[in-house]
């Protein structure tokens, strides 16, 4: 598999849709085989991202083995959520507005309301704070992707994996949309949750 143009063309969309920035958000791949992560670099408008300003990064000595430019700030941030989870390969930190908006309030969104509930926990968790670039931004967050395949960095963003990039962009893009639809659904009356029999129902059978 060809991770540095897989990355390159998922960060474009990404940057297109508005889900990251030249400053903000960063996507990565897990090579599990090799041991190697291939993940945006810092400063870097995805739009204009070459193969060869990706950052390959050894995961075992955190040491930088490709890329022109330096490895993004949050590296450990994507290390943590991927080793804590064999079974994905890929991880999107995005500032996208509706989900960023729950994160700068602290606050876990509900997913009684919505069909995704098929593919992600009851709720969407949100971590404290944590301090971008450090450690402690990952506080918490491999026993909580343990759970679940999202989670809301508080005062900050959202953190996604998934078994592969495709996938793992369409479970952001979806879930931010469902988010947005509720907030619209809230202006005009009282979203009604899916009742908790069928909910069962819809984990069995999936939802897409």
């Amino acid at each position: 598999m060809d991770y540095k143009k897989e990355l390159v063309a998922t960060a474009r969309i990404l940057e297109e849709k508005g889900f990251v920035t030249a400053l903000e958000g960063n996507i990565s791949v897990l090579d599990r085989e090799n041991g190697k992560l291939y993940i945006t670099a810092t400063g870097q408008r995805k739009l204009t991202m070459t193969e060869e300003m990706v950052a390959v990064m050894d995961i075992n000595t955190d040491e930088q083995l490709e890329g022109s430019c330096k490895v993004s700030s949050e590296y450990l941030l994507h290390k943590i959520a991927l080793m804590s989870r064999p079974d994905c390969t890929a991880a999107i930190h995005s500032h996208c507005l509706y989900l960023t908006a729950y994160a700068f309030l602290n606050k876990p969104i509900d997913m009684k309301n919505t069909n995704n509930i098929a593919v992600l926990a009851d709720k969407i968790p949100c971590l404290p704070y944590g301090i971008p670039g450090t450690p402690d931004i990952a506080t918490g967050l491999s026993e909580v992707l343990q759970k679940t395949n999202m989670c809301l960095l508080g005062n900050h963003g959202v953190v996604c994996i998934e078994k592969n990039l495709l996938s793992c962009s369409g479970l952001l893009e979806m879930v931010e949309k469902t988010v947005q639809t509720y907030e619209l659904a809230k202006t005009l009356g009282e979203p009604v949750p899916i009742p908790e029999e069928k909910i069962a129902i819809i984990k069995q059978v999936g939802y897409h």
